[in-house]
């Protein structure tokens, strides 16, 4: 009997060194009070933004008949499948004449233009 008891106090010495040696944690009051609780919420996806004129002028463009794919990848929306897309309809038709041409390259519809037109040029 002396030993049971003698080992239970072992493993409770044991299980109280453990707790000291790890840490127990106690809330602190004021911290609690600080902040509230919120309830957790759903984030909404986060999109591109268009890049109004103003901004876009400061901003050097990117020549469509000269970029590599990776500078193609710089501007907004462009991965670099896009960016081969767009290099590879430079080599089937020569060279872009207008920045709407670009609309021609799959993958970019109304919206992605809106946000590519004032970023890029097509100077020879």
């Amino acid at each position: 009997m002396l030993r049971s008891l003698l080992i239970k106090g072992a493993m409770l010495v044991a299980a109280i060194a453990a707790v000291l040696w790890i840490g127990w944690p106690v809330p602190r009051e004021d911290a609690t009070q600080a902040q509230p609780e919120r309830p957790m919420s759903v984030q909404a996806p986060v999109a591109t933004p268009i890049v109004s004129e103003a901004p876009a002028k400061s901003i050097a463009k990117v020549n469509l008949n000269r970029a590599s794919v990776d500078e193609l990848q710089t501007l907004p929306g462009v991965g670099p499948v896009l960016a081969q897309r767009m290099v590879a309809w430079r080599k089937a038709h020569g060279r872009y004449r207008t920045v709407e041409e670009l609309q021609e390259v799959k993958g970019i519809g109304k919206k992605r233009m809106e946000q590519l037109r004032p970023l890029v040029t097509v100077k020879a």
